[in-house]
């Protein structure tokens, strides 16, 4: 098989002035639902004074936890990259994921064309790079779809809080992740079901390509069906690995909110492990949705205020700061890790030390 790739001749190049602007929108959309939650809303529950002083009251011993706790966060998203894409080590799985967070958490849609430009100067076929990026992105969806259920579930176990409109919550991930399941297991035992997915895949990835000002392709959908072999393959002999890799990594960001939460004085009566987590699970669907980039703003709003419903009003300002030293070990600190990263990799290309991906021709790179 040629490793003429089905998903564009060559990384994005530059953009244009459409692409440029609606990029800018995202941004500024983003930018508008951070100022609305930081600057409007959330001041009218939480003082920000209060919030401030019980942060810096911590050690530097505490602090110095937490960010360790935000560094080791970084080892299973890496193994997850890793472990789909034979050859590459567990060292560069982890510097694809925090450059690409990082630049993610920053700049919509940014981030897949940095792993795949990674992927690709590191000697990997641009089959193999995409094929690693649709599988790690399959068993993040299977482990993000399937918390929320498990946390629903807890909930008619153990009870929390009072929340309305729940249910839908969780009829709405186990729609989800019924649909993932359902469109893997049919990749893989289907192949008439390949040939539909590949379709909506053709006509999916010419959209990109339009936004990215590419050339429209008309072989995609062929060469999906082939992909899809290579990738049950790994599957079946990685598969285990890579979805506890993917499980690892977002229950690490639950021991990273408890132990915020815990340092500023949250204890178990006000706040049990299984109220934690069922509000962390919630809150990680309801960002799935790729509103702010990170969730920024929206994941703080539902962190704060689904806590204060559990909790009551009297803690916002301790839970407030809690919520916010984890979102800084979560969310802000890969990205001036992840731009490093990227800053570093770009330094190595230019060097020559690294081939260029955006100047590489289609055969080149066979790992």
């Amino acid at each position: 098989m040629s490793d003429e790739s089905t998903f564009g001749a060559a990384p994005p190049r530059q953009l244009s002035d459409k692409d440029r602007k609606r990029s800018l929108i995202a941004m500024l959309i983003g930018l508008g639902v951070a100022v609305i939650v930081f600057g409007f809303i959330l001041p009218q529950v939480i003082d920000y004074q209060q919030v401030w002083e019980t942060i810096t009251s911590l050690s530097a011993t505490d602090l110095l936890i937490l960010l360790a706790a935000g560094l080791i966060y970084y080892i299973p998203e890496g193994w997850l990259y890793a472990a789909v894409m034979p050859g590459m080590s567990l060292w560069r799985g982890i510097k694809a994921w925090v450059a690409s967070t990082g630049v993610g958490s920053t700049v919509p849609a940014a981030d897949l064309v940095i792993r795949f430009g990674m992927y690709r100067s590191w000697g990997f076929s641009i089959d193999h790079s995409m094929r690693g990026i649709v599988l790690s992105g399959a068993f993040d969806w299977v482990v993000k779809f399937s918390i929320p259920v498990i946390a629903i579930i807890l909930l008619g176990l153990f009870g929390v809080g009072d929340f309305d409109g729940l249910e839908i919550i969780a009829l709405i991930a186990g729609a989800l992740l019924v649909v993932t399941i359902v469109v893997l297991v049919g990749l893989v035992r289907s192949h008439a079901f390949t040939e539909r997915v590949a379709g909506i895949v053709q006509r999916t990835a010419n959209w990109g390509l339009r936004r990215f000002n590419q050339p429209e392709r008309t072989d995609i959908a062929p060469r999906v069906i082939g992909f899809r072999d290579d990738g049950v393959e790994i599957a079946r002999t990685r598969g285990v690995w890579a979805f506890l890799a993917s499980a690892l990594g977002k229950l690490w960001q639950y021991v990273m909110l408890v132990l915020a939460l815990r340092m500023v004085g949250i204890e178990d009566s006000v706040l049990s492990l299984s109220d934690i987590f069922i509000v962390w699970a919630i809150v990680l669907l309801i960002t799935m949705i790729p509103i702010t980039p990170g969730g920024i703003g929206i994941a703080e709003f539902f962190y704060i205020w689904l806590f204060t419903q559990i909790a009551g009003q009297e803690w916002a300002n301790t839970i407030a700061a809690g919520v916010m030293l984890y979102r800084v070990i979560q969310w802000a600190l890969p990205i001036p890790i992840g731009w490093g990263t990227v800053w570093w990799w770009r330094r190595r290309v230019r060097r020559g030390d690294l081939p260029d991906p955006f100047t590489m021709s289609d055969q080149e790179g066979t790992a």
